[in-house]
């Protein structure tokens, strides 16, 4: 083999290995980008679920308040209030 040949040949490798670096360091990055994405999503999926769970909270605590015997009574007297002015 005469050293144009090898020349050759090296130069052929190491552009080869040249191109399928670039490739793997670019499905790398968009492999990490799209992982940001989806964490990014997850973050707000889980913002909104915390929200949400906070609103159930605060709406079972209505609705105890409103089943409660004080506040039935104070219906009550409020519709008899009502009823006696006609």
């Amino acid at each position: 083999m005469t050293q144009d040949k090898m020349r050759r040949i090296i130069t052929a490798c190491v552009s080869a290995g040249t191109v399928l670096l670039v490739l793997l360091l670019s499905f790398l990055i968009y492999q990490w980008i799209t992982i940001g994405v989806y964490n990014k999503r997850i973050d707000k999926t889980k913002a909104e679920i915390a929200e949400l769970e906070q609103q159930i909270d605060e709406q079972e605590k209505d609705l105890a308040f409103y089943k409660s015997e004080l506040y039935l009574e104070w219906k009550y007297q409020e519709l008899q209030s009502l009823e006696g002015k006609k």
